[in-house]
């Protein structure tokens, strides 16, 4: 039986991909998209990167707003068939961060801490992606790279919002760090990572399986003095990445959340209903349609037309 492509597994797994987003934005048509993450297990547990994490703890919030409001929200993403994309903002009901010094062990020298972090939202019952719990790729392996690389801007590109997706990219594993071995403390990939792309899912298309997490890029600093005078560095973007293997994020999955409060917050079930059409539309999530217009037609002015 010829493997599944990647292609037709990623459509499929696409809606686990979200974007975290700023609860205040200036931006009227789409809010401002500060990092990436997945949904990683069906009661609404995200898993991002932990700069993201601490950047949303700076964001300023709603004046009058109550202490369990958050000051994002989570995105998420799923295309209902004969009628668009379902665009649903998910509350936030809290975010984590790792506090143990070393909380994975085995695994050689690397950050004390993993750059992970988690964001609970208010909503069970999503499609989860699957993690890796032990390596499935060797050096030279194709990965793919789901997530909002520029945030909003690749959205809204040419000026208005022309794109309600997640960006897919293709790239190998360059290097494992520190070398090859069973348990690897990070991964060197070659997909260019931009802001808004922290915290994106590194799927493995042999298995649809998710092998890595991005957490930032390496930039390429030149010092030389720039025309004009200013001597300031100027900063390049490179293709050199780094990423948390998965069975790092797989044992953080396991580890106890004993701060949640799931049981003590209205917590919507998306798994009770039929279709998540049907859940939309309950909960009143906004469904995004095709823009539709009358076909062009061109009117042949008599100037144009030829004279007898």
């Amino acid at each position: 039986m010829e493997p599944t492509p990647f292609s037709e597994r990623y459509q499929k797994i696409k809606p686990g991909v979200v974007a975290i987003v700023a609860a205040l934005s200036k931006n009227g048509d789409f809010p401002d998209i500060l990092g990436t993450g997945f949904i990683a297990r069906e009661d609404g547990l995200i898993i991002t990167n932990n700069h993201v994490v601490q950047l949303i703890r700076q964001l300023p919030r709603r004046k009058g707003a109550p202490e369990d409001e958050w000051p994002i929200k989570v995105l998420y993403l799923e295309n209902i068939p004969g009628k668009g994309m379902a665009s649903a903002y998910l509350e936030v009901e809290g975010v984590g961060t790792l506090e143990r010094e070393k909380p994975i062990d085995g695994h050689y020298y690397g950050p004390e801490i993993p750059d992970v972090g988690f964001i609970f939202v208010k909503v069970r019952g999503l499609p989860f992606l699957e993690v890796e719990e032990t390596i499935e790729i060797k050096e030279g392996d194709e990965i793919y790279v789901a997530g909002f690389p520029m945030g909003t801007r690749t959205l809204r590109a040419p000026g208005w919002i022309h794109q309600i997706n997640p960006v897919l990219q293709r790239g190998i594993l360059s290097a494992m760090q520190p070398f090859p071995c069973d348990k690897p403390h990070g991964y060197l990939i070659d997909v260019v990572a931009q802001g808004g792309s922290s915290g994106s899912p590194i799927f493995n298309p042999k298995t649809g399986k998710i092998a890595a997490l991005l957490y930032g890029g390496i930039p390429e600093r030149n010092t030389i003095r720039l025309p004009g005078g200013s001597g300031l560095p100027y900063t390049y973007g490179t293709s050199l990445t780094l990423a948390i293997p998965s069975p790092i994020i797989s044992a953080l999955l396991k580890m106890d959340m004993h701060d949640r409060k799931t049981n003590e917050v209205d917590q919507r079930d998306a798994s009770k209903y039929p279709t998540l059409a049907e859940f939309f539309e309950l909960h009143e999530m906004k469904i995004r349609t095709p823009r539709s217009s009358e076909p062009a037609t061109a009117k042949l002015s008599p100037s144009d037309s030829n004279q007898e």
